[in-house]
């Protein structure tokens, strides 16, 4: 117990102390208000601390349940649903960055529930609620709240419009999926790559967008135009060389590395090795020699090889003729290739070759002699599957 409380307790007169009583009396006073000043404080601190939590997380959920009211219904009387499985299939578009409230705004509209309010209860017994992405959905009229939700989850009631770029391609070869998916024309998407700086496409591309159609997977509404799908494409490579803080004078470069990589590499793991041995040719001003660049005219082969004729060929992505990267990215690379151009390996490699075309076994060397240990294990296996590979290019 603390000995002030002792001293009032026992009646002693505070005028009646010693002035070396009366000095520790107080002292101890003043330690007791400090602790009290301490305590209140952190008990300040912690509803604070707690009213700030409470905050952000009402702001994070916000975005999403914006419009969603979990009080306007009467707790005697529940809304209005309905039952069953529905009846007529409809088509509903959920737009990007749509909350919670404006789906389901556009459900109640086009008949498919029969209240805001089902919804709403709907959405916050599930949690997944707030993973709705955008997209045009198959679903029906007269759905049970609850069943509407569940089906917009399902990214297999996704009706159309459903681009999948894939790390590796060109844009020849993007382009061919848009127009299969979206039905738009290949004139239509051309035109819209027509004017690079309408579709935002950095000065740095010099106007070809060859490796800025950001592999990925691309959901658009059934009415999407060419110039939506191409400014979502660009968009996106643009925000991920942002996030990587990739300098801007550097981001074709890094583009055009990461592309070769993406398609010399046959493994994840093979990567940042690839991309050491780019920079360091460069850095010795030696041709870069890669067949992948060579393949961005001519095509690829079931061995991954070149023909002397190919080779040849003066084109500014013939990397054989001409030192240096080539013209353009040759094909739009994944976010481990940018990485790996960003940041490649700390090697002496100046080779490699892939000794298994099938399994993409890769091995490096520093040295020409090494390597060519390295290229008659490939040209062996090449001769141990020759008619495997022969029937594959008939």
């Amino acid at each position: 117990m603390n000995d002030l409380f002792d001293l009032q307790d026992q009646g002693y007169d505070e005028t009646r102390l010693s002035r070396m009583d009366r000095r520790e009396l107080a002292a101890r006073k003043k330690r007791a208000a400090k602790r009290r000043r301490a305590s209140m404080i952190a008990t300040l601190i912690s509803v604070l601390v707690i009213g700030a939590i409470v905050v952000v997380g009402w702001k994070a959920g916000a975005k999403f349940f914006g419009g969603l009211s979990p009080f306007s219904a009467s707790t005697s009387t529940p809304p209005q649903d309905f039952e069953g499985q529905g009846t007529e299939p409809i088509e509903i578009e959920v737009k990007d960055g749509d909350s919670g409230g404006a789906i389901a705004q556009t459900l109640y509209a086009n008949g498919v529930i029969a209240s805001v309010q089902a919804y709403t209860n709907a959405a916050i017994a599930n949690p997944d609620s707030s993973k709705i992405q955008p997209g045009t959905y198959s679903l029906y009229k007269e759905m049970p709240a609850a069943s509407a939700i569940t089906m917009l989850l399902d990214l297999k009631n996704l009706s159309g419009n459903r681009i999948q770029v894939i790390p590796g391609e060109k844009n020849s070869q993007i382009i061919q999926r848009i127009k299969k998916v979206t039905g738009l024309t290949e004139e239509e998407i051309n035109a819209a790559m027509e004017d690079p700086s309408a579709r935002k496409l950095p000065k740095v591309a010099d106007g070809n967008f060859e490796g800025w159609l950001a592999d990925g997977d691309y959901r658009f509404g059934k009415d999407v135009t060419a110039e939506e799908v191409i400014d979502e494409m660009v968009s996106r490579s643009v925000k991920r060389l942002n996030k990587l803080e990739v300098p801007k004078d550097r981001w074709e470069e890094i583009l055009n590395v990461a592309a070769i990589v993406q398609r010399e590499a046959g493994r994840d793991e093979d990567f940042a090795k690839v991309a050491s041995v780019i920079y360091n040719r460069l850095e010795i001003d030696m041709a870069l020699q890669m067949d992948s660049t060579v393949h961005y005219k001519f095509g690829g082969s079931a061995d991954a090889s070149t023909t002397s004729n190919e080779r040849s060929d003066d084109n500014p992505w013939n990397t054989y003729l001409h030192k240096g990267l080539p013209k353009t990215p040759i094909a739009t690379p994944s976010l481990k290739a940018i990485e790996a151009a960003l940041e490649p390996a700390n090697t002496d490699y100046i080779y490699f070759v892939a000794v298994n075309p099938e399994t993409h076994e890769t091995k490096f060397a520093v040295t020409w002699s090494d390597h060519q240990k390295n290229v008659n294990e490939y040209k062996q296996w090449i001769t141990d599957n020759a008619d495997r590979l022969n029937s594959k290019d008939d």
